[in-house]
């Protein structure tokens, strides 16, 4: 599946493609690593949805201005080059895409689209000629604040668990795995890469073993794939992003920097905690069902009373299982699932026997 192709990458174009519409020209900046093909992304967008697109700048390192009558071959007039001169030989409605805006000369690309932003608000939102820069590596705090002709779009928060879920599934279908197994690796890998797709891609060729050693698997995906350069805990280099609202640390800081907080067990827990309770509960529902008629009700427990075995959790159940003899299947499965409750209720992650067990999926689907 195709980066542009999920859900958040996918709105991300929207709201650029949004803002465009509204006659604002758009800063895209992207961290310096983590990311490639946004500015292809949406010029072929702008394309096919029938916009006049210039050709491509890519930023030299020069003048603004004068790139931008150089690069586009726009004629001066004889006269000198300036912002509000630009403004006036670009076609009405015309978008011109500035690429890889690096912090060398974001200077001098900020002074410029704060003239330009100016100088395009006296003309009406339809007939604005569109700059978009797509910067790399510049801190966001260096971002203006959004204008009446701008707006700032961060690659922040744009990719979460359910696209990486969506990316590592549709790979993970070529095999031949059963549905619950393919949840539980796609849930874990979406854990473990974050929004990096390429450590993604390199966690799905792994056995569904070695995720549950989130450490060693990452630091073997750290020597394949390479550190990138200058990658820290800033947004900009690439090592910090929100995914799903939460600020996270790219899985290889952590793992360079020796995961003292048991911080990358802690997101293999999550993983695993989203389908396993679930898949708990419903077991504890199969275990009610057969205890029932064997067990009297009302029943005390630790100085509870239960009218109804349904009221009772996965640790009373296993009492009254054990108290009361009933046979040895009815005990172990009891035993079994409050071991496993515990665990997760602890925080502690579970081994790939208990979480990869095919009779934890199953339950009956007879109502109560």
């Amino acid at each position: 599946m195709r980066l542009w192709s999920l859900p958040g990458p996918s709105h991300f174009l929207d709201q650029a493609v949004a803002a465009l519409r509204d006659g604002c020209s758009l800063l895209l900046p992207v961290p310096a690593h983590g990311l490639n093909g946004l500015r292809k992304a949406l010029e072929d967008r702008l394309h096919f949805d029938g916009w006049n697109v210039a050709p491509v700048v890519e930023d030299d390192g020069g003048d603004p201005v004068e790139q931008m009558f150089s690069a586009l071959g726009l004629d001066d007039g004889n006269q000198r080059r300036t912002v509000a001169l630009l403004r006036q030989r670009l076609d009405p409605g015309q978008v011109v895409l500035v690429d890889r805006v690096l912090p060398c000369s974001w200077s001098a690309w900020k002074q410029f689209i704060g003239e330009y932003e100016i100088a395009s608000r006296s003309i009406g939102m339809c007939e604005r000629p569109l700059i978009v820069l797509f910067t790399e590596g510049v801190a966001l705090l260096e971002m203006p604040q959004t204008a009446v002709a701008l707006r700032a779009l961060a690659w922040n928060n744009v990719v979460g668990e359910l696209d990486v879920l969506l990316f590592v599934t549709s790979l993970l279908r070529n095999g031949t795995r059963p549905g619950y197994e393919l949840r539980l690796v796609g849930r874990m890998i979406s854990r473990l890469a974050l929004w990096d797709l390429a450590v993604a891609a390199y966690l799905i060729e792994r056995n569904p073993e070695d995720l549950f050693h989130p450490a060693v698997v990452l630091n073997d995906a750290l020597r394949e794939l390479g550190m990138p350069a200058g990658l820290d805990r800033t947004w900009q280099s690439g090592g910090l992003q929100c995914f799903d609202d939460v600020q996270c640390a790219h899985p290889f800081l952590i793992v360079r920097e020796g995961d003292a907080q048991q911080e990358l067990t802690m997101r293999l827990w999550a993983a695993q905690a989203t389908e396993v309770l679930p898949a708990l509960e419903l077991q504890r529902r199969n275990l009610v069902r057969l205890m029932r008629g064997l067990v009297a009700t009302p029943i005390d427990v630790a100085g509870i009373r239960y009218c109804d075995l349904n009221d009772m959790e996965i640790g009373p159940l296993s009492y009254v299982a054990h108290r009361q003899g009933l046979s040895d299947n009815i005990q172990r499965t009891a035993e079994k699932l409050k071991r496993l409750r515990n665990k997760l209720a602890h925080l502690d992650a579970l081994d790939a026997i208990d979480v990869f067990d095919e009779k934890l999926y199953q339950h009956s689907t007879t109502d109560d």
